[in-house]
């Protein structure tokens, strides 16, 4: 094997998880039950709770913004919450 750790059969990088999290000494939710940030109907309450307390909070929202093709919970937010944050942005810019 390569030494990289696999999810459902693939590599977390393929999977898009940043190197920040799988290379994080303590444990995280995310990667102790990553089927809980790739659920369907995640509501952003629920995707706050699984994030609370996380170290990488900031970045991990940070990477996901800026990575439109990641679905699931990022860093405490859905992946409808990063598109109106995408949209904001783009708005702001173009003022």
């Amino acid at each position: 094997m390569s030494g990289q750790r696999h999810v459902f059969g693939a590599p977390l990088v393929a999977l898009g998880i940043p190197p920040f999290v799988w290379e994080a000494r303590e444990r995280l939710l995310c990667r102790d039950d990553p089927d809980a940030f790739f659920a369907d109907g995640v509501r952003p309450r629920q995707a706050r709770a699984l994030c609370a307390g996380c170290a990488y909070l900031d970045p991990c929202r940070v990477y996901a913004v800026e990575r439109p093709e990641l679905v699931g919970v990022w860093g405490g937010t859905t992946t409808r919450e990063r598109q109106a944050l995408r949209r904001s942005a783009a708005g702001r810019s173009a003022a």
